[in-house]
């Protein structure tokens, strides 16, 4: 079974859990996915497989390009606007996947299974150095300006070396950058609605596209801790 989905961001909520905590969660629309093709060690050279999301009318078929609808001809599948390759590491972990099957999210994740979501985050322009880098600014009581406030300051030297070094941080454009957030937790699923509940933010904007998959940093031992607190408890 692949590792990953694509995934449409719906925005944030709130829910509350048995005890009566309230956690911020984030909902997603996770697939499904059509698998497009699958790629072997023996002929691609590595084990992959490639799943489409976004299903495109035949009407529509003129928004994309005639590579791209050629693969999907070849597979035997519907037009599809995002395509997205999964490596793997070991085969097994694809079983018998093959161009056609779909992915739902009740397949791919399951409830408490940490994950990492790859998006694109909000854009916000040409910014300046107080909001693009988080600089303090100017003394308040050195003058009254707003602009001296949050003006950049000395960026270079007068003689050696005389120049601004690269990778200065200046004002310039913030955002539309690829951010992965690592280490999520799935808090729900609802695999009628292709709904998957993550807690906290990812990035991007309200229909943004996101690569949701399996955390690389692993899955918390769940058992091996609940083992660590029954051992720390205090014997009575």
């Amino acid at each position: 079974m692949a590792t990953g989905l694509l995934a449409k961001k719906v925005g944030m909520t709130q829910i509350f859990t048995p005890e009566g905590d309230c956690v911020p969660v984030t909902v997603l629309e996770a697939g499904p996915c059509t698998v497009v093709r699958r790629k072997t060690a023996e002929k691609d050279g590595y084990d992959a497989v490639v799943i489409a999301f976004g299903a495109v009318d035949e009407k529509h078929a003129h928004r994309l390009s005639k590579p791209e609808v050629g693969v999907f001809k070849k597979a035997g599948t519907g037009l599809f606007r995002h395509v997205k390759e999964i490596r793997v590491k070991d085969a097994k972990l694809l079983g018998d996947l093959k161009a056609g099957d779909v992915l739902t999210v009740d397949k791919v994740f399951k409830a408490n299974q940490r994950i990492d979501v790859a998006g694109v985050t909000k854009g916000r322009g040409f910014t300046g150095v107080m909001k693009r880098w988080n600089m303090k600014g100017a003394a308040r009581d050195s003058s009254t300006a707003h602009e001296h406030h949050r003006h950049v300051g000395a960026i270079g030297q007068r003689k050696t070396p005389g120049k601004v070094w690269k990778g200065k941080h200046l004002p310039g454009h913030y955002g539309v950058d690829n951010v992965t957030i690592q280490n999520l937790t799935v808090v729900g699923i609802e695999p009628e609605q292709n709904v998957l509940l993550v807690k906290g933010a990812v990035p991007g904007h309200a229909d943004g596209l996101l690569f949701v998959n399996t955390a690389a940093k692993g899955q918390p031992r769940i058992k091996q801790k609940q083992e660590v607190r029954e051992r720390a408890k205090p014997k009575v």
